[in-house]
């Protein structure tokens, strides 16, 4: 697929990990992640040696995912305005600030009321260009996909969940309620790191 598109022209992008669609809108999303060694810019690849990577957004005409033409645009240019002036491509777009400064845009899905959660693979070292950074997070997200399934665990129920949907756990809800997939959000009340 590289060497066809090569082959005809097409664009070439910054790494690019995850693609994901608008549960609503449609509209195509994908990150492309960083590039240093870029030398040259163009209309998808702003920055040369793009140290903070972008998502790029699309939508494919009448809003039909067979049509043969697309609009697209810069959805967020990650980068860092405790370090960039303002104007400097290297600062971010318009919707990137000191409070949500990131880089390298990984993964990324959007819930089903249409939030789009990015997951970023950045630089951690937290200086230099990515001074005030820290590890891209001020909250921590934990995942729990199947609080009730026991498989081979030591403490199994001695009867079938299906009997007893509470047989074998009841997390989120200690007072009870069946067990459901849940994000645990975790934060230190002074705003300091968290593990600290």
């Amino acid at each position: 697929t590289r060497l066809a598109a090569d082959a005809v022209g097409a664009t070439k992008i910054d790494r690019p990990e995850w693609v994901t669609v608008h549960p609503q809108t449609g509209e195509g999303y994908c990150t492309l992640t960083n590039n240093s060694s870029r030398q040259t810019t163009d209309e998808a690849n702003p920055r040369a040696a793009n140290v903070y990577g972008q998502i790029v957004r699309w939508r494919e005409a009448q809003g039909d995912a067979a049509a043969t033409a697309f609009e697209w645009d810069l959805f967020v240019l990650a980068g860092n305005p405790l370090v960039h002036p303002a104007g400097d491509p290297r600062a971010g777009s318009a919707n990137i600030d000191a409070n949500n400064t990131f880089n390298s845009p990984d993964g990324l899905a959007f819930d089903r009321d249409g939030r789009l959660w990015i997951q970023t693979d950045g630089n951690f070292s937290n200086t230099g260009p990515y001074q005030g950074q820290g590890n891209n997070q001020k909250y921590v997200f934990v995942n729990v996909q199947h609080p009730g399934e026991y498989g081979n665990h030591p403490n199994k129920p001695a009867f079938v969940p299906e009997v007893d949907a509470l047989a074998f756990s009841k997390w989120p809800e200690a007072a009870g309620g069946r067990p459901r997939s849940s994000t645990v959000v975790v934060w230190k009340e002074d705003g300091g790191k968290v593990g600290t």
